[in-house]
């Protein structure tokens, strides 16, 4: 009797010492979660963007200070920012002990589209309203496109797109080869010409092999043109495998 009577007692305490714990972690947790609720927002950060001002983010984001920090919907941030046509993306999170930060990428312009008003237009073909920034923009014309989208729209012709990634392709090679191109000419379904900054020689590239293209042309530029005077060089033809076509003219 006095066995089972010790086993209950145990069994008692056990029980007490386990409720006990529990009540301990409850108060712990609403100790350490209830700091939370004091906290207010002091700052609102922008991180990443260099075309966009802060300013255009801020009033996007509407983030109020002196509001909870941790009462604040991030994602609802997120959204509102999201609607600037330069941003390929945008995060906001917290950082303790009062700050908001909006991390953010940018959608550069490759291209301007010459119409009224200009616009600008990335390598995924995005059609971006002229702004007014700190970062001055020198880019080569895309012509011949035709009906531009709105704002916030992507170009929907091949031909267009196409002539974008012969920009993008440049660009990747290096500045001296993307700031080699001063127009680039599209025509729906057709040909992409390209028109160099130097004594404006059309380059015909048609259609296809861009990277390959570009590499012919780069190696034509570089090594054959300083041989000679540019502005004999009436034009060049890329279209022919493994060859680089081109007309000087006869003194």
């Amino acid at each position: 009797m006095k066995a089972e009577a010790v086993a209950r007692l145990r069994g008692i305490a056990r029980t007490a010492g386990a409720v006990a714990l529990a009540a301990g972690v409850v108060v712990a947790v609403v100790e350490a979660n209830g700091w939370k609720e004091h906290l207010k927002v002091t700052a609102v950060r922008c991180e990443g963007n260099r075309i966009v001002p802060d300013s255009d983010l801020l009033r996007l984001a509407s983030v109020p200070r002196g509001s909870r920090l941790f009462g604040v919907d991030l994602a609802a941030v997120q959204t509102r920012v999201r609607q600037n046509p330069y941003l390929r993306s945008a995060y906001a999170r917290r950082e303790i002990p009062g700050e908001i930060v909006l991390e953010v990428e940018e959608r550069v312009p490759i291209a301007t589209i010459p119409q009224n008003p200009q616009v600008y237009v990335d390598a995924d073909g995005m059609v971006l309203p002229a702004v007014v920034s700190d970062v001055s923009f020198d880019l080569p014309l895309l012509t011949g496109v035709g009906s531009v989208p709105a704002a916030g729209k992507r170009l929907t012709d091949s031909t267009a797109l196409e002539a974008l990634q012969v920009l993008a392709m440049a660009r990747r090679i290096g500045d001296e080869a993307y700031r080699r191109v001063s127009e680039v000419h599209v025509e729906r379904g057709r040909e992409i010409v390209v028109f160099t900054a130097e004594a404006g020689v059309p380059v015909v590239f048609g259609r296809g092999d861009t990277a390959e293209k570009m590499a012919k042309f780069e190696a034509f530029w570089s090594e054959i043109v300083p041989q000679h005077d540019v502005h004999q060089l009436q034009y060049v033809d890329l279209r022919f495998r493994n060859q680089v076509v081109v007309r000087w003219a006869q003194n």
